[in-house]
């Protein structure tokens, strides 16, 4: 899967929509920074994930206006996006983990915590193997730190670290994870996101 079938099911999860609101949703909520989707790539997408299995249209009209195709998510388009946004979340690449957080509404709170959980004693393990190396380069560097590059690399993971033991903690809270209740979310929870919008 790629990371336009994860924004497709991500939103339709959250509720059923045509391409058009597919469309309207990605470039009100800015997610075409990360996604790079264009129109002919959602309706082609679309198409795709019905033929496998994951999401099913049916047609609907609204008074005058022409028909349109509306998407369900699917057994099988849940379980896959489930997948991804925990595929996502390990990422060493921003916009991948950043939609795979956006998304968070997707999966049960306790699989992400495992996965994250992991993933914070990864990175953990990978500071510590950076730090020896930074800590076995002889001196003077360029950067007076030490070895640009593995100071560099250190520190970020430790501010994913951060934001890893962040998520953790958001999750393990009974209220504020009920807040997780759609896209982005996680930056205002539910409340707050619908005052803004």
């Amino acid at each position: 899967m790629n990371r336009y079938d994860l924004v497709l099911l991500g939103l339709i999860k959250e509720q059923e929509r045509s391409g058009y609101d597919i469309m309207t949703e990605i470039k009100n909520r800015e997610l075409d920074r990360w996604a790079k989707i264009s129109t002919s790539t959602i309706y082609n997408r679309l198409t795709r994930l019905e033929k496998n299995g994951s999401i099913e249209g049916h047609a609907e009209r609204d008074g005058n206006r022409p028909e349109r195709t509306v998407y369900r998510i699917l057994d099988k388009g849940s379980e896959l996006l489930k997948k991804e946004v925990l595929r996502h979340l390990t990422g060493f690449n921003d916009d991948p983990r950043t939609l795979g957080y956006a998304f968070l509404y997707a999966v049960d709170p306790i699989d992400t915590i495992r996965v994250l959980e992991v993933h914070e004693k990864k990175l953990l393990e990978e500071i510590s193997r950076l730090q020896k190396m930074i800590d076995e380069e002889p001196r003077p560097t360029l950067y007076p730190e030490g070895p640009f590059l593995n100071c560099m690399s250190r520190d970020h993971i430790m501010v994913e670290l951060k934001y890893t033991r962040a998520a953790i903690s958001i999750l393990r809270d009974p209220q504020k994870s009920k807040k997780l209740g759609g896209y982005f979310y996680i930056n205002f929870g539910s409340r707050d996101f619908n005052k803004n919008n």
